[in-house]
């Protein structure tokens, strides 16, 4: 894809974004927040990370050629929203680990984004040279096979989180090396995506039972009751037992409804009220606040801090206040 620019809106605002010549673009002089990243990691395959928020509903839309055969991988870090691709249905995605796959057909492709939420992604995007190099000693899933078969077939899909491939692009967001072998780290990691996306796609997906009226109402007590103390929250166990569900069985409907286990969800909520207070309370200490979100090591806090958000809360709090 050879974008000219970046297309931002919100109801009331829109904006075209350009990759300055380092690759990187920033927007903080308006309704939006945040950066995105293009890298060249090796011929026909390039690299997008993306973090960004706004007080608004907002879409990112590029602007420019999307050419036939090339196909898009990525997973969703954080954040909700849809993903409008033309000749697809509209595509849901909430909480983050979730990976998409989205061919480039010619069309235009549109991200939304809910106001207020951190959007976080890490996007490979795949010419079809490349990605049929690749994947042609092994067995091609049925999907990648019709997009190297039919350049211009609209393929739009969403699936459920996994937590293998959001720990790989977790790592390609944050990687802990700078220079060449940052450059080896995230390749490296970039192919391990690929190949789980290729299990994922290749593979069906779980059989779950639908939610009963009864559980949604159970897992909405054990949101409320996570979200109350998160200095010393239940134990899975316990909130099972407080719902009456087995713990495996409320794991599985917390996953439905949030796209994360009961652990995650809590973690994540520690990470966000954490994120709130750095930058909004300057005058706590970080051992305070880090007590404060159910940390009694601050060492453990800051490593927790950084991996979610790839600076550590210092850092943050210093970047809040320049």
């Amino acid at each position: 894809m050879d974008e000219r620019a970046w297309i931002m809106e919100t109801p009331d605002d829109r904006e075209e974004q350009y990759f300055d010549g380092g690759g990187v673009m920033n927007f903080d002089d308006g309704p939006f927040r945040g950066f995105m990243e293009k890298r060249l990691l090796r011929p026909g395959i390039n690299l997008y990370r993306v973090s960004a928020t706004s007080d608004r509903d907002w879409s990112m839309t590029p602007d420019g050629d999307a050419p036939a055969g090339h196909l898009v991988l990525g997973t969703m870090l954080s954040g909700a929203g849809t993903l409008e691709a033309a000749g697809n249905e509209r595509r849901i995605w909430r909480g983050g680990g979730r990976p998409f796959a989205v061919s480039l057909a010619e069309r235009q492709i549109t991200y939304n984004v809910g106001a207020g939420e951190q959007w976080s992604a890490v996007t490979l995007l795949f010419e079809p040279a490349t990605l049929e190099d690749l994947v042609s000693r092994d067995v091609v899933p049925p999907l990648v096979r019709a997009v190297l078969k039919d350049g211009r077939l609209p393929v739009s899909e969403v699936l459920d989180a996994d937590r293998a491939l959001a720990r790989a692009a977790q790592e390609i967001f944050n990687a802990p090396y700078r220079g060449t072998m940052m450059n080896l780290w995230r390749e490296s990691k970039a192919l391990e995506m690929l190949a789980c996306h290729l299990d994922r796609l290749g593979g069906e997906e779980p059989q779950r039972a639908a939610l009963t009226t009864r559980e949604l109402q159970r897992v909405r007590e054990v949101h409320e009751l996570l979200l109350s103390d998160l200095r010393t929250p239940p134990s899975l166990q316990v909130l099972a037992t407080a719902v009456r569900m087995s713990p495996r069985r409320l794991n599985q409907c917390f996953r439905l409804v949030h796209g994360a286990t009961v652990f995650e969800a809590l973690l994540e909520a520690r990470m966000q009220a954490a994120r709130h207070m750095v930058r909004e309370c300057p005058e706590v200490p970080l051992k305070t606040l880090a007590w404060q979100v159910g940390y009694n090591q601050l060492s453990n806090f800051i490593n927790a801090y950084r991996r979610r958000f790839g600076v550590s809360p210092g850092q943050h709090r210093r970047m809040g206040e320049s």
